[in-house]
Parts: structure tokens; C-alpha cells; sequence
């Protein structure tokens, strides 16, 4: 029906362009092609990341999960006999809590003996070292282990470093029966020159700190050093180049496909370093999925 005020045969008149609504328009459009392009830089910048790394990004939302584990917990008797205590050394940034999946394995296993230690951030190298043996002759005394080979270390990364420079002390020495390290820059890692903070510094190839401790290689294992195995891996995007995590004189076996962070959150990992503490380790391998 044609209103009566529009004569026949007549078309209504169109309504002119807005032209806020138009800029509005005209905007959306480009802001869409604009996300559109990025989204698709980012998701091409993603794939051609190596795939190894790509699993270490995934593994950092866990890593972070297990910082939220309260601090130093009072040294408590655990266990019973004369089974060897464990204690689990953090890295650099790193927190007690990172070992929660690998402790919750141990006690799994029937293995109660077992700490996690969590140092002061912002403190040297040294100072940690000290407070390591502190906490060695600590746990030792509480749980009335006397004589030598008490008390095995399992050290992330940084935690070696620490655990060899607390290895100085002849007293933390004959306290220790055995060493582990995982993915540790024994020889130093170029990712260190990614930070300036006075632990970073250390861990930097050619160190001076790194050069002190080359005074201890060969490594000689026992009676006078404990029995030490530093696992490495090629997938370890942290350790530049990852053959740093080996150590001359020691047991160096490689654990294939295991990122930095996954010698913590990987169950195979946790298997080999029980495995390895107890004697009953073949060969380290891990699946390599994320």
C-alpha cells in the first residue's frame, strides 16, 4: 500500500550516508584486516619456533603453578632406618615447590625422607652454597644419621652449581653419598648473557666462578667426592650448548627429548633420578610430546 502523501509511481528518497557511521564502518573493517594479519604473523612466528622449544613455552604455565607452594617448611625426622635423606635443589628463579611432581613420585615409591630446598632470592651463589650445608648437617642430625654417605642432593639446573660449591666444605662432602644434576651448566651456558643479575653472571661461560670450580674435574667419585650423574639433553633449549650439562669424570648420560623443565614435570624423569639413586637405572629415555 502506497502512503497517501507519496504519490504513485514515486520511490521513497534514500536515506545520505552518515558519515560517523561510515568512518565507523570503514574503520572496523581495517582494525579487522589488521587483527586478521597479526593473528596470522603470530600463529607463522609460532610455527617456525624448533619444536623442542615450543615444548618448553608449554611447560611454563606448570613450572609457575608449582611456585605457589609455601617456603621453607621447619626440618622435620622422616622416614626410618638408615636410609639415605634426599635432598632436591632448585635452579635459577626457581622455587622448593618446582619438586612437588617429583617428591609426590618418591613418596609414591615409599621414599619419606626426602626435602626440598628453597634459598632466599636475590643471594649469591655462595650464600646458598652455605645454607645448603647447613641444611645437609641439619636434616642429617634431626634424623640421626651419623657417619658419611647420609644424604643424596638432587639439583635442577642453577642447584648443581650450588650443590658443587657446598661439595667445597670436607664436612658436606663426606655427609653426601651421591649427586644428581639435571640439565645443569657445568661448563656454563651462553642463555646467560640474556641476564645481567649477579647469578646470571655466574653461569656464563669462562666464569670465574665456573673456572674455581674446574679445580674439582676430573671428577673422582668416591671415597673423597660422592658418586656423581649429570643428565643432559639435546632438547634443552636453556643449556647453550646442552652438552654443558656434562661433567668430566662423571657419569654423563643423555636423557633423549627431555626439555629443561621437563626433568621436573616429566614422569620419566622422576623415575630416572629414583631409579638412579637407588642403583636401578638402565637407560634414561622420555616421550617427547608436549
Amino acid at each position: 500500500m502506497i502512503p497517501p502523501d507519496e504519490p504513485e509511481g514515486t520511490e521513497p528518497e534514500e536515506t545520505p550516508p552518515h558519515p560517523v557511521r561510515e568512518g565507523l564502518s570503514a574503520f572496523g573493517r581495517l582494525l579487522g584486516r589488521a587483527a586478521s594479519q597479526v593473528g596470522t604473523t603470530i600463529a607463522d612466528a609460532y610455527m617456525a619456533l624448533d619444536p623442542d622449544l615450543k615444548r618448553h613455552l608449554a611447560q611454563m604455565p606448570l613450572v609457575g603453578l608449582t611456585m605457589l607452594a609455601p617456603g621453607r617448611p621447619k626440618v622435620e625426622a622422616r622416614g626410618t632406618g638408615a636410609t639415605p635423606a634426599v635432598l632436591f635443589v632448585h635452579g635459577l628463579g626457581g622455587h622448593r615447590g618446582n619438586f612437588i611432581p617429583m617428591l609426590g613420585y618418591f613418596w609414591w615409591e615409599g621414599a619419606r625422607r626426602t626435602y626440598a630446598v628453597g634459598f632466599e632470592e636475590r643471594t649469591s651463589l655462595e650464600a646458598m652454597a652455605e645454607e645448603l650445608r647447613r641444611l645437609v648437617a641439619e636434616v642429617a642430625l634431626v634424623n640421626g644419621l651419623s657417619g658419611t654417605g647420609t644424604v643424596d642432593l638432587v639439583a635442577h639446573s642453577m642447584g648443581g652449581i650450588v650443590s658443587r660449591l657446598a661439595l667445597e666444605d670436607e664436612d658436606t662432602r663426606g655427609r653426601v653419598r651421591k649427586v644428581i644434576t639435571l640439565g645443569t651448566p657445568h661448563s656454563g651456558t651462553h642463555a646467560a648473557r640474556f641476564l645481567a643479575t649477579q647469578s646470571a653472571l655466574a653461569l656464563r661461560p669462562e666464569s670465574s666462578l665456573l673456572e674455581r670450580l674446574d679445580e674439582q674435574l676430573p671428577w673422582g667419585g668416591p671415597p673423597e667426592w660422592p658418586e656423581a650423574t649429570t643428565y643432559w639433553s639435546r632438547s634443552d633449549v636453556i643449556l647453550l650448548p646442552p652438552e654443558a650439562a656434562r661433567l668430566e669424570g662423571a657419569s654423563s648420560p643423555e636423557m633423549e627429548g627431555m626439555t629443561h623443565y621437563g626433568y621436573l614435570l616429566h614422569p620419566d624423569g622422576w623415575r630416572t633420578v629414583y631409579e638412579t639413586l637407588h642403583g636401578t637405572v638402565t637407560k634414561p629415555t622420555v616421550h617427547t610430546e608436549s
